[in-house]
């Protein structure tokens, strides 16, 4: 599928309004209704401050988000709350989090008064570090987190599982330029969802609704087979091994697996 142009749009209002509305939505011309949710909503905006807030607890947020010029739910992606998909870049101390922005925005033009998806997603990798527009676009780390992204919002959510597992797996398809060694048999990639450590935000509070920022931990295809065979106690297991080992919830390229 050809994927639409990728740009910088700007922080604050200048990147958060654009694409917060489908086409056919007058902004003016039709008078509001009662309970809808426009646009215009001033909880965008504290919305979208909030997890900035949240993510500069643990880095340098930068002032642009990465969006599109066309929104790829235009092009077949899941939609998003609104039409607005974007994703934050956070800058930790020797390290890089590309997080989603917009999964959990108000759905416009409905009356549903929750948080979009109530989560955002993100992935955290020591070698993008320093990494700047194009390199951090065209990475497999931010094609992964973006598959991750339009996954919630093809489930309609992840509260279910996590819930119910507090840390679940996934395997996502292999970007082209991901390193061999991460690539499973069946041409995918491992993953734990929702491992949480110190110094990493898990919750944000938005109003009077609190949202999940969820992280994208890769395994490695012996450790994906593990946890596949083993279930909901391998996926504790390998995520505490992870933690002993000092790489926790970040997924950098050349780490050893934790069953080597």
């Amino acid at each position: 599928m050809t994927m639409p142009r990728r740009s910088i749009l700007a922080g604050g209002l200048a990147g958060l309004l654009t694409g917060l509305f489908r086409p056919g939505k007058a902004l003016a011309e039709e008078p509001a209704v009662p309970g809808i949710i426009t646009p215009d909503d001033p909880r965008f905006e504290r919305f979208f401050a909030a997890r900035e807030a949240a993510w500069a607890t643990c880095g340098t947020v930068d002032e642009n988000v990465i969006a599109y010029l066309i929104s790829p739910e235009f092009q077949g992606a899941p939609a998003w709350p609104t039409t607005r998909q974007a994703f934050r870049v956070v800058r930790p101390a020797d390290s890089l989090i590309i997080a989603s922005d917009g999964l959990s925005d108000l759905f416009v033009d409905t009356s549903m008064q929750v948080a979009g998806f109530e989560c955002e997603v993100y992935i955290e990798s020591p070698d993008l570090a320093g990494a700047q527009f194009e390199e951090i676009r065209s990475s497999w780390q931010f094609e992964l987190v973006e598959t991750l992204a339009r996954n919630v919002a093809d489930f309609g959510g992840i509260q279910t599982p996590i819930k119910q597992y507090g840390i679940f797996s996934m395997e996502l398809p292999a970007p082209k330029t991901m390193p061999a060694r991460w690539i499973t048999e069946r041409g995918s990639v491992g993953a734990l969802i929702n491992v949480t450590v110190p110094g990493r935000p898990s919750f944000c509070q938005l109003g009077d609704a609190e949202i999940r920022l969820v992280a994208l931990t890769l395994l490695l295809p012996d450790e994906t087979e593990y946890v596949v065979a083993g279930g909901a106690s391998t996926r504790a297991e390998i995520a505490q091994r992870l933690i002993a080992a000092g790489t926790g919830l970040t997924s950098p390229a050349n780490r050893r697996s934790v069953l080597a």
